[in-house]
């Protein structure tokens, strides 16, 4: 009587019978997959389930009108669209973009080595001996006014002092003020006689101007008429 031939099972034969018999994904990771896919929720995902459409494969080679009908809420339209982004969803897990789960793979960026910072030699604080010279900076103009004893603004009577001049000027002649120039050659009128005497340099006042840093100088009217063009 012959013997039995023994079936020998090789390692390899083992991991493919472990694999076969690995249980499948519960109904909860098949909602959870099918979430992958644009316009799919958790509430969706769970109805298409149950109605046995539970992987992207299946959804990808659906009838529209055939998930429209077994699905509840989903309209025609809305199914048409699920199913031709479950089609594109299927195409990058084919292509290995994604993986099962159908999250996308994230690349490993090494990290650029920092390079090594800059070593400056300084010279010891002995041998530093001279200090560096301050440059002044006033130009030609601002050395011409210290020479003529104007020591803020410009060397001219401004727009706005000569207008608050005739405008005290013309306050004081009508308050009876003694006029300084001829009255037969005078003009009629306060602001036109003010002016006049401003004109013609006899006014002997002085011109108070103040800088931001609350610094302020007096300068002789005279001093200003002669740089001031008066029409």
């Amino acid at each position: 009587m012959s013997e039995d031939p023994k079936l020998e099972i090789t390692e390899d034969d083992e991991e493919e019978t472990e694999e076969e018999s690995s249980e499948e994904p519960s109904p909860t990771e098949k909602a959870e997959i099918l979430t992958n896919i644009q316009g799919v929720g958790p509430k969706n995902a769970i109805k298409l389930v149950e109605k046995k459409y539970d992987t992207i494969t299946k959804i990808a080679e659906a009838d529209p009108e055939d998930l429209a009908a077994a699905v509840s809420g989903f309209s025609v339209s809305k199914a048409e669209a699920i199913i031709e982004e479950a089609q594109g969803l299927l195409e990058l897990i084919e292509a290995g973009v994604v993986d099962v789960t159908g999250k996308a793979k994230k690349s490993k960026r090494k990290k650029a080595q920092e390079p090594d910072p800059e070593k400056i030699e300084l010279p010891p604080s002995a041998e530093i001996t001279k200090a560096f010279e301050r440059v002044s900076l006033s130009t030609g103009l601002e050395k011409e006014k210290i020479d003529l004893g104007i020591n803020a603004g410009p060397k001219w009577l401004t727009r706005f002092e000569k207008a608050r001049i005739i405008g005290a000027r013309a306050l004081q002649i009508s308050m009876g003020a003694p006029v300084l120039v001829d009255m037969a050659k005078a003009p009629s009128g306060l602001f036109a006689l003010a002016e006049l005497e401003l004109s013609s340099g006899v006014l002997p006042m002085t011109i108070r101007r103040t800088l931001p840093t609350g610094e302020s100088f007096d300068i002789p009217l005279a001093d200003l008429l002669k740089h001031t063009r008066l029409v």
